[in-house]
C-alpha cells in the first residue's frame, strides 16, 4: 500500500501515526516533549520515502514553513496530501485579547514596563527586540544559552498547568500580559483562562498562513481519508 508521510510537531501528527508501522514521520525540530512514535522517525533534510503514497501535514499550527516544505514536496512527488489543523482559539466573554500579525508587532501593542509572559519558544524571543518590557520566557531544559532580550529572564518549568497553577504562577510573578501564538488545543488554555480570570490581556498571534487542499481538524477524519485513499 505504500508509506504515510507524517509531518509531525502536533498531537495531531502523533495520533495518526499511533498503530501505523508503515509510517514515517519528519521532525521539523527537535520535540519539545519526547513522544515515544511508534513507527520510523527522522529529522534533517526532508525526503520523502519510495513508495509513498500519502503526505500528512500535522506540524504544529503555526508552523507554516514545515508546512509549505511539505506540500510544496508533495506536489512535485505527484503524492496526494491532508493537512490537519485544529481549530483556532477564540475570545470569550470577559477576555482581552489584542490580535498582532506577528510577534514583532507586539511592541505595538503592549505598554513599555510591562511584565510580559510569552509561550513564544526559543526561536520566537529575537523577534521582541523592540519590546520595551520585562519578559518572562518559560522553558522545557536549559542549555538553551543567555535570555536574548534586554529585559527578562527564562523560567524553567514543564507542563500540563492546571488553571490554578497558571493563575499563582500569574500574580507570582505579576504580569500584565500574555504574548502566544493562537496554537488552538487544550494545551496552553489553562493560561488564557487564568487570565480572564485576573482579567489580563492577552496579545494573540495570528496564525499564518497555510498551503491549500483538502485539510481537516481532528486525527478522526484523517484516519478516514487515509482509508479511502
Amino acid at each position: 500500500m505504500g508509506t504515510v508521510f507524517i509531518i509531525g510537531g502536533s498531537a495531531e501528527a502523533w495520533g495518526v501515526a499511533s498503530g501505523m508501522a508503515e509510517a514515517l514521520v519528519w521532525l521539523p525540530e527537535e520535540e519539545r516533549v519526547p513522544r515515544d512514535w511508534p513507527c520510523a522517525v527522522q529529522s534533517g533534510a526532508m525526503q520523502l520515502p519510495p513508495q509513498c503514497r500519502a503526505v500528512i501535514i500535522a506540524p504544529h499550527p503555526c508552523d507554516a514553513t514545515a508546512a509549505w516544505k511539505a506540500y510544496r514536496a508533495a506536489q512535485r512527488a505527484g503524492v496526494p496530501t491532508l493537512t490537519i489543523r485544529r481549530p483556532v482559539w477564540t475570545p470569550t466573554r470577559g477576555d482581552t485579547w489584542v490580535p498582532v500579525r506577528n510577534e514583532a508587532q507586539a511592541a505595538e501593542v503592549i505598554e513599555p514596563g510591562a511584565r510580559v509572559l510569552t509561550t513564544l519558544g526559543r526561536a520566537g524571543l529575537p523577534n521582541l527586540k523592540a519590546l520595551n518590557a520585562h519578559v518572562i520566557a518559560r522553558r522545557l531544559r536549559r542549555g538553551e544559552g543567555a535570555f536574548p532580550l534586554k529585559y527578562g529572564r527564562f523560567v524553567d518549568a514543564r507542563g500540563p498547568f492546571r488553571v490554578a497553577q497558571e493563575m499563582r504562577f500569574l500574580r507570582k510573578e505579576r504580569i500584565d500580559w500574555l504574548l502566544l501564538r493562537n496554537a488552538g488545543g487544550p494545551g496552553g488554555y489553562p493560561k488564557l483562562e487564568a487570565a480572564r480570570r485576573l482579567r489580563l490581556r492577552v496579545a494573540m498571534v495570528t496564525r499564518p498562513a497555510w498551503p491549500g487542499g483538502p485539510c481537516v481538524e481532528t486525527v478522526a477524519e484523517a484516519l478516514e481519508w487515509l482509508n479511502q485513499e
